[in-house]
């Protein structure tokens, strides 16, 4: 009896096999034919495109193909697809079709596209402040490579200590500007604190693309190295502290500047900082006359926290006296700027 059970859970192991296939009502308008992998699971068959293609010629009666030199270079692909199914193990059964499918068609990992379609899911999140900083990321790991295409696998412990002496150096990177025109500029060199903040962000990223290809779950790793193991980015260096005293203050707002100037938009944006606690320049950008209550106050949500707080960062500030005129001068018309 217990031969009998072992038998029936034997048969009843989910198998996968691979071969290839040549179908007739697939000729091409030259006459050829495509090779595709069979891939057979679960009862059900799903195909995969080659490179390859043949003609009739070296096509049997049941379109099997009969040149030897071409069946040794296919039977090698179908070996590697053998490989990948082998190593799932006991995981395979866990495998639809489908899912075994898009497993056995996963190519090297773009770390750059990665990076720019995370950037753009952080701007669907409104979490523009990080989509910044990651971009300036993305962008600085296409200049060291001099090319917008980066294998996940390049991103190593080496290459992370030679890219931090890289950005503590000088050197000279292209943008574009506004007007779509290449622009050249030198760089200084990161301090320590700047160093920190890139290689952090870095991390971050390269976590994001552990999270997003593995699969923990089922023991899938696609990334298998974790060069942040072996460098060290450490705490974030001790800055100086930079408050001003008060008579900084008073210089700044009694300076006199050139009316519809940036160094008068500077000098009011500063002071109505000053005056309403510490608000944000993209809050006054966003800040409308319906934000001021009638008890006098601004109500409004920080931008760059409201997407990870429950209140949505909801911050009510006094609007006091000597504030009003400034605020009165650029809301509603600091975004048209």
């Amino acid at each position: 009896m217990a031969n009998v059970l072992q038998s029936v859970s034997q048969n009843c192991k989910p198998m996968a096999t691979v071969s290839a296939k040549v179908f007739a009502h697939h000729q091409k308008l030259d006459g050829t034919f495509n090779v595709k992998v069979c891939l057979y699971h679960k009862r059900v068959r799903k195909y995969i495109d080659t490179v390859h293609y043949v003609s009739k010629r070296q096509l049997d009666g049941g379109y099997h193909i009969k040149d030897k030199f071409l069946n040794r270079i296919i039977e090698s692909s179908l070996d590697k697809y053998r490989e990948m199914i082998s190593q799932l193990g006991p995981k395979l059964q866990f495998f639809s079709c489908e899912d075994l499918l898009k497993y056995l068609e996963e190519k090297e990992i773009d770390f750059i596209k990665f990076c720019t379609d995370h950037i753009a899911q952080s701007r669907k999140e409104n979490r523009n402040g990080t989509a910044n900083t990651h971009r300036t990321v993305r962008n600085s790991l296409i200049d060291y490579f001099e090319r917008e295409s980066v294998s996940i696998n390049e991103i190593h412990s080496k290459m992370l200590y030679a890219y931090a002496r890289y950005l503590k150096s000088k050197r000279i990177i292209v943008r574009k500007n506004q007007f779509g025109k290449e622009v050249k500029t030198q760089e200084e060199g990161l301090s320590e604190s700047g160093l920190y903040n890139h290689m952090r962000d870095l991390r971050t990223l390269f976590n994001a693309a552990c999270a997003h290809f593995n699969n923990e779950d089922l023991g899938l790793y696609r990334i298998k190295h974790y060069p942040f193991k072996k460098y060290k980015i450490g705490r974030a260096p001790l800055t100086k502290k930079r408050n001003i005293n008060i008579e900084q203050v008073k210089l700044i707002r009694d300076c006199r500047v050139k009316p519809g100037s940036r160094a008068e938009l500077a000098r009011d944006l500063f002071m109505l900082s000053f005056y309403l606690c510490g608000m944000n320049a993209v809050d006054f950008y966003h800040l409308r006359e319906k934000d001021i209550t009638k008890r006098g106050r601004i109500d409004y949500n920080r931008a760059k926290t409201q997407g990870r707080r429950t209140d949505k960062a909801f911050i009510s500030i006094k609007l006091i006296d000597e504030a009003k005129p400034i605020l009165k001068k650029y809301i509603g018309t600091l975004s048209k700027r």
